[in-house]
């Protein structure tokens, strides 16, 4: 680390570094934290360690109680989906609240459309995508995927002919593989051999899956970047005697393909891809020397451009992949140890903020204008500009 704190310094802009600052959230009410989320409008929503559900605009408000802390909940829409405390799918609503019989994967996420929810439960010792909906006072899968995908999956909704916000289907990492390329990077043995594109009310493919003959795909979710009006997904490769690479993909006539990739670091060495400002980034061998890098799409290959060493936006053997979070204004990101942050402008400045964090980070999410960090202590702060 001591070899990499000169070329951090000499990136940071001292006009940005009195802008942006961090604070602790006061949660008096609701106590320590285990689980949270933020809503299309800002709201926070929050599970504390006493296995409860809360609201917070103005003020704190309790929802529920009993509901587990190790499975993130989503709210939109004006729902709030989430798990009770055996881990069956709940789904909170001003009117009432759903249960069901549905066992939800510990360490994926769900997805919340207009009237369902898209998650990954086991059925019949697979994991498998479903899309659930409420009947009567209970929740019930509608539809369910063909294929298995990976137990910690984040499904994505994605609309490649167009720019965010949109109604697109969803694209889910799938076919787990524990054999092709064995790293274990992200917190288990277990990759994805392919990418499916699913339609969103059936989970049935929309476009011919992508695979790559030796290699997986070494994560659990997908970063996006839209380019000319139209999004496309990132993801890494690994495999066939390299290490990964960021790849840039796209759906072109009913498939999915590889539009670009970078060069791949060597073997056994990660990266994890985010975007900020519509420039895509990574941090490449975030467990060893933390380099950021910003990635140009050149024809098909992605040229890198190296920024800076000493950061990190992944704890090796966590499935939390990226601890990125990106405002439409400023990205925050931590560095090795994950107790500080430096800040990434539009302009492409970096400024460190000397506050040390009084414990490690553990999430991140973000609104337009502010980043909020979860921390192992159950503490969350807020970095936004002053």
């Amino acid at each position: 680390m001591k070899k990499s704190i000169p070329l951090i310094l000499s990136f940071f802009s001292a006009s940005l570094f009195a802008e942006v600052q961090l604070s602790p959230l006061a949660l008096t009410e609701i106590g320590k934290v285990s689980q949270f989320d933020l809503s299309e409008q800002g709201e926070l929503i929050f599970i504390n360690r006493q296995n409860e559900l809360w609201k917070m605009v103005n003020q704190a408000q309790k929802l529920a109680d009993g509901v587990s802390t190790e499975i993130e909940p989503k709210a939109q829409h004006q729902r709030i989906a989430l798990a009770d405390k055996n881990g069956y799918f709940m789904l909170w609503t001003a009117d009432k609240i759903y249960t069901s019989d549905i066992p939800l994967a510990p360490k994926a996420t769900m997805t919340a459309l207009n009237f369902a929810t898209i998650a990954v439960t086991k059925q019949n010792g697979q994991f498998k995508l479903a899309r659930i909906e409420t009947q009567g006072n209970q929740a019930k899968i509608t539809a369910i995927s063909e294929t298995e995908v990976l137990p910690d999956a984040h499904p994505q909704q994605i609309d490649f002919d167009s720019a965010p916000p949109n109604q697109g289907h969803i694209a889910v990492l799938a076919k787990p593989d524990n054999a092709t390329y064995q790293h274990g990077v992200l917190g288990d043995d277990i990759e994805a051999g392919e990418i499916q594109f699913l339609e969103r009310h059936t989970l049935k493919p929309l476009a011919e899956k992508l695979t790559q003959k030796g290699r997986v795909f070494e994560a659990n979710r997908f970063a996006t970047l839209t380019e000319n009006g139209k999004t496309k997904l990132i993801s890494v490769i690994a495999g066939d005697g390299n290490g990964a690479s960021t790849a840039v993909i796209s759906l072109k006539e009913g498939k999915l393909l590889i539009e670009a990739e970078s060069e791949p670091l060597p073997t056994n060495r990660w990266q994890s891809p985010f975007s900020f400002n519509n420039k895509l980034y990574a941090i490449q061998m975030p467990h060893l020397k933390g380099n950021l890098v910003e990635y140009s799409l050149k024809g098909n290959r992605l040229t890198e451009r190296f920024i800076t060493s000493g950061l990190s936006n992944h704890r090796y053997g966590d499935y939390e992949t990226n601890l990125v979070a990106a405002t439409d204004h400023f990205a925050v990101i931590p560095k090795a140890g994950y107790r500080q942050v430096v800040i990434l402008d539009t302009n492409g400045n970096l400024s460190e903020l000397t506050t040390e964090l009084p414990a490690e980070i553990k999430k991140t999410k973000a609104t337009p204008d502010r980043a909020y960090l979860l921390l192992h202590n159950g503490e969350i702060w807020i970095a936004e500009n002053q």
